[in-house]
């Protein structure tokens, strides 16, 4: 009964996709520190980030939170390292 009460919860897509997203996340982080193509996964691990922020935006956004300020911020932050990364600057 808890589950699918959980799982029709207003939040429960943002927070599966987030979770699928932080695991993708922990895989490039793991991928990118061995081998010889060290760095060559920073432009996605910052996209993910980006996305993965402004999702919990939205979701700060629907509760009516002020948080969702910072959320947005950061958001924007990762997307512009990605941009960065993405250019070798």
């Amino acid at each position: 009964m808890y589950i699918r009460n959980v799982m029709h919860g207003r939040d429960f897509i943002i927070d599966f996709v987030n979770a699928l997203l932080a695991v993708g996340i922990l895989v490039m982080v793991t991928l990118n520190s061995f081998g010889d193509n060290s760095g060559t996964y920073f432009v996605h691990i910052f996209a993910f980030g980006a996305v993965l922020t402004a999702l919990n935006c939205v979701k700060k956004i629907r509760a009516r939170s002020g948080f969702a300020v910072a959320f947005a911020l950061f958001s924007v932050l990762m997307a512009v390292m990605a941009v960065l990364c993405y250019l070798k600057l």
